[in-house]
């Protein structure tokens, strides 16, 4: 993907090393052979060889380019460290060491090297200013919560898959591996020339394995790359990219001291028939040219404005957009776009979302590394775009990020990058764009009426935030997407509660709403109150006075009132130990009396994992009562699970209230001896 991006005209002049060692190297003058007729892929063995006994900036260089125009960002940045650090290496290649190590989100080195390759410019270099901004502010821009989830689609290999498009109930896009794995190889990857492929796709990420060329392809392709594509509203005219080499150039000799040259033109397939799946007329754009690229079309849906990238001469760097207006049948004369977007970097693949909202990548304003996917508003009456906006994470990263295919919804879109992943290369992934809001209603758990002033805890990914309810006893606040949370309330004179959430299972909603229910606290320290045959009633039951119970009953069981275990939990939280230190009083005035502790679990999980669960609830009462001077001989200790819950839900344990869960994860006592 990275020539036909980044690299639309491609300068490259042998080196005075090239021509002058090469004579007494034979390993080196291969290496700058396939270095300057762009087979990186084979000139990597060559310059391996012979790097390290030639302490040359421009073998080095070449070789950091090799790797870098290959994918292999952590060789390229090692090898460009070597040459930036040998007198006579070319300042160019400070910025290019800057660039990678953006890559590789080393900011604050990747910031030391752009400076210091601004410092030997005549001119402040604007794409190098905003790379500097982007350094300086990109640990701030990853750690925003990004509004949505990529996922990386199933189809993806470990060559090239890049540039979707939709057309009709299909993903179209350009690939070096999906099928067709006997093509020609290309000399610069390593991997076959790109084709145009389809495959069936929805608009919630979800895609097919019936992959096919697209129309004929003895008519759409050549001998070389093909794509990317897009499509007219109708979808009956294509716009898509192919490479025009100069056959020449792939002759046994080398071209010194000459530019080497390879083009890309835009062609225009119409007429599409559903019958015979075929265009029926295929021509080339009219500003096409011999002597710069042409690439990456975008057309407006009502097909009046085609948005191109190119570097024909009197840009403002190495590729521009260009906007073409259509009157009838005819396009205009291209124009820049305007230096708001044009930069001295790349600026490439444009998307029309609609007929005012152009999105495209750029390595030349202010991002995270490498080519970043931006945001610009048309205005047809002003004739001018407006200022890019970077869309930010999940879709871009300090990778590069192309080519968006968005549905009318505005919310799923696919896009291509080379960041990282299962799959090696340029891959495909679905975007979900979903700004996820928590609404926690904290209310009273008896009467239900909301408590306001409680204090929301919220933990989970990079959130770990306090709020406090407002006098609605509700709470706002964003979420991040598939991350797990901890969500607990708390108040004065109240229990607290927690519950557990996972975003990714929020069901396709914006909002999440989650509640809490406090139970009022007694104004009492004796909790200790006899369960009423068997049953033990909940609401509206009042606290005995104090000193509480005053005569126990042998082998009756009692509960601890209020003490309710955490969910999964079998610790004892400070709330707890005030109903524990009653617990005590009522030993020491019957210092004869022997108990047992017998813990419960609410019906969630398996009867063996609840059976452990509450022995060891048990065990863990027991133990701070003795810490706390009660002597263990008085006291043992019992888990009975599930197995005898206090509160029977409606139905099974899935109608069970959280409130209803609660109670039933709680402790008695039953007098062994007076």
């Amino acid at each position: 993907m990275k020539h036909i991006i980044t690299s639309l005209l491609i300068l490259l002049t042998v080196s005075d090393t090239g021509t002058a060692l090469a004579k007494e190297n034979k390993d080196l003058m291969k290496a700058n052979y396939y270095y300057n007729h762009m087979a990186f892929h084979e000139a990597i063995p060559f310059y391996e060889k012979i790097a390290d006994g030639i302490k040359d900036p421009t073998v080095y260089t070449q070789l950091g380019d090799c790797y870098r125009l290959t994918g292999s960002l952590d060789r390229s940045a090692s090898w460009y460290d070597k040459a930036v650090k040998v007198k006579g290496c070319s300042p160019s290649v400070m910025l290019r060491y800057g660039q990678v190590l953006m890559q590789l989100t080393q900011y604050a080195e990747a910031e030391k090297w752009l400076k210091g390759y601004q410092k030997t410019q005549k001119y402040a270099d604007r794409r190098v200013t905003n790379l500097i901004a982007g350094c300086e502010n990109a640990i701030k821009m990853k750690d925003e919560a990004p509004a949505g989830t990529t996922s990386l689609l199933a189809f993806n290999g470990d060559g090239a898959e890049f540039a979707p498009t939709i057309w009709k109930d299909r993903l179209v896009f350009s690939s070096d591996t999906v099928i067709d794995l006997k093509k020609k190889k290309d000399n610069w990857t390593g991997h076959a020339y790109y084709n145009i492929y389809s495959v069936s796709c929805d608009d919630k990420g979800n895609c097919g394995t019936d992959f096919r060329v697209i129309a004929d392809a003895k008519k759409l392709n050549i001998k070389y790359h093909n794509g990317p594509a897009t499509f007219s509203a109708d979808g009956k005219t294509m716009y898509y990219t192919r490479s025009r080499y100069n056959d020449k150039f792939f002759g046994q000799r080398s071209i010194s001291n000459k530019d080497t040259v390879v083009l890309l033109e835009i062609m225009i397939a119409s007429g599409y028939d559903d019958s015979t799946k075929e265009f029926k007329e295929i021509v080339p754009f009219g500003y096409n040219s011999k002597e710069y690229s042409v690439a990456h079309p975008a057309v407006s849906p009502n097909g009046r404005f085609m948005v191109f990238s190119s570097n024909m001469p009197k840009g403002t760097g190495g590729s521009d957009l260009y906007m073409s207006k259509k009157t009838g049948d005819v396009w205009g004369k291209p124009v820049a776009v305007g230096n708001i977007i044009n930069t001295e970097g790349e600026e490439v693949f444009p998307y029309w979302a609609d007929d005012n909202t152009l999105f495209f990548s750029s390595d030349g304003h202010q991002g995270y590394g490498g080519l970043d996917i931006y945001r610009t508003h048309w205005d047809e009456k002003l004739n001018k775009f407006s200022a890019p906006e970077n869309i930010g994470t999940p879709v871009n990263s300090s990778y590069d990020d192309i080519s968006l295919a968005m549905y009318p919804d505005d919310r799923s879109t696919y896009f291509s990058s080379n960041r990282p992943s299962a799959k090696g290369g340029d891959n495909i992934y679905f975007y979900k764009k979903q700004r996820l809001l928590l609404q926690v209603n904290v209310k009273d758990a008896d009467t239900k009426e909301p408590i306001s002033g409680a204090k929301v805890t919220l933990k989970g990914g990079k959130d770990d935030t306090e709020k406090d309810i407002d006098n609605t006893g509700k709470q706002f606040t964003s979420l991040l997407p598939s991350t797990q949370y901890n969500i607990s309330a708390a108040k004065e004179e109240y229990s607290s509660n927690k519950i557990s959430l996972y975003t990714a299972e929020n069901n396709g909603r914006d909002t999440i709403i989650k509640e809490l229910l406090l139970t009022k606290l007694p104004p009492k320290l004796d909790t200790v109150k006899p369960v009423v045959a068997q049953v033990m009633l909940y609401k509206n039951q009042s606290i005995m006075d104090s000193p509480g119970i005053q005569e126990f009953v042998l082998e009756k069981t009692y509960e601890v009132g209020h003490f309710y275990f955490d969910y999964n939990k079998a610790d004892i939280r400070d709330v707890h130990k005030r109903f524990l230190d009653t617990l005590m009083a009522q030993m020491n005035r019957h210092p004869t009396m022997r108990i047992q502790l017998i813990a419960h679990t609410d019906c969630r999980g398996t009867a063996k994992s609840n059976q452990v669960l509450s022995n060891k609830r048990a065990e863990y009462v027991v133990n701070y009562l003795v810490a706390h001077g009660i002597a263990r001989r008085r006291l043992e200790f019992k888990g009975v699970g599930s197995s005898q819950p206090a509160v029977k839900c409606a139905g099974d344990c899935a109608t069970c209230t959280e409130e209803q869960h609660s109670l039933n994860r709680v402790l008695e006592l039953k007098v062994l001896k007076l």
